[in-house]
């Protein structure tokens, strides 16, 4: 009876989650990826990932205008993330403040990055398809700690954000020198209701097996 009353809480849960209003964004932030050898961490998801090593920057709108692609580290200036020793990019080292746009040009309510040395002044702001927007930083989320500039192993982490709203934009900007990220990737993957009518789905199977197994009967006066 116990593990039937459990399966009931959890359905009502479900429920709860699936009727949340959508006239604010969602949003999830957690932290984690998988560690490549010399190139840092990437998103574990399936994903479109840009790791910054060939083609042209897929950055629009740079205010103001300047290089953001380097590799190693400038004593003073900026550092690769841990780990990494690729490409990476750096917002606001030639010129501070600095912010620079990547465009989302379909459905996705995704994105992960290698946010390396993480500072409090390191902002990621996220615009929604319906104008609507979000920031992503240190003071608002205790999981990007240290926000120190640590260029160590705990000073650089891949950042998993996720949303129940379609991205349009995503702007990541300093406003004291630099910002380094590194193996952006973007994708879609099921939103809270989705999530919610899965969990009520998997809980009426487990009932059915549940009753199956234990012979319960439900009569109804």
């Amino acid at each position: 009876m116990k593990r039937a009353s459990a399966l009931f809480g959890l359905a009502a849960a479900a429920a709860i989650l699936a009727s949340t209003g959508a006239s604010a964004a969602v949003v999830n932030v957690t932290v984690g990826g998988n560690t490549v050898v010399g190139a840092g961490q990437f998103s574990s998801l399936a994903a479109t990932t840009y790791d910054f090593n060939a083609g042209p920057s897929p950055f629009t709108n740079t205010t103001p205008v300047g290089n953001l692609l380097y590799t190693g580290s400038t004593s003073g200036q900026n550092a690769n993330p841990f780990g990494d020793d690729t490409q990476y990019v750096s917002v606001g080292t030639s010129a501070t403040p600095q912010s620079a746009t990547l465009l989302v040009s379909s459905f996705a309510n995704y994105v992960g990055l290698y946010w390396g040395s993480i500072d409090t002044y390191n902002n990621i702001l996220i615009t929604y398809a319906d104008s609507t927007f979000d920031s992503v930083n240190s003071n608002l989320y205790g999981l990007l700690t240290p926000s120190n500039g640590d260029q160590g192993l705990n000073g650089s982490k891949y950042v998993n954000i996720f949303t129940d709203k379609a991205i349009a934009s995503i702007t990541f900007s300093s406003t004291n020198k630099a910002f380094e990220f590194d193996n952006v990737s973007i994708a879609a993957v099921p939103e809270p209701s989705t999530w919610a009518m899965m969990i009520l789905g998997f809980l009426g199977v487990g009932f059915v097996a549940y009753r199956r197994k234990s012979g319960m009967v439900l009569r109804v006066a």
